[in-house]
């Protein structure tokens, strides 16, 4: 009989292995019978614009809810962001792993968009999640050009 896991859906740039693993037949093949929950599904909703305090705010807004409800075993997370999630566990999570989402992200505007350049964002609202690792990342990306 195979083993059962429950994991917290993915997007391709976090989580491309386990994507493929499981399009490719290999869990099945280790004895593994995965599924893949919905995530956020139960996560707080919303945005805020003018958040000066990170400690207000919820870090299981997208990845881990799923996990933090008990509904899937594991998620994929960006190691910046998980700190923050594993401190504030109420189910005792823990990080095993760690890879940086420097490697795969990016600055992404709307096909409409007349921006072209990161310069051309400077003194523009720019929308970025606090606990996933892209906070950081915009703030590396942007650095030099604003």
């Amino acid at each position: 009989m195979a083993t059962k896991l429950l994991l917290e859906t993915t997007a391709p740039f976090q989580g491309l292995p386990e994507l493929v693993a499981y399009n490719e037949g290999l869990f099945e093949a280790e004895g593994l019978d995965v599924e893949f929950m919905e995530r956020g599904q139960n996560a707080p909703k919303g945005t805020n614009t003018n958040a000066t305090n990170p400690n207000l705010l919820s870090p299981f807004m997208g990845h881990a809810s799923t996990f933090e409800t008990g509904q899937a075993g594991m998620y994929n997370a960006c190691e910046w962001g998980n700190y923050r999630r594993v401190q504030d566990t109420n189910v005792q999570g823990r990080q095993l792993g760690r890879r940086s989402i420097v490697a795969y992200g990016a600055l992404v505007v709307a096909p409409d968009s007349t921006i072209y350049t990161p310069q051309q964002l400077a003194n523009k609202l720019i929308g970025v999640p606090y606990f996933a690792g892209t906070h950081y990342l915009c703030l590396l990306m942007l650095e030099g050009f604003l």
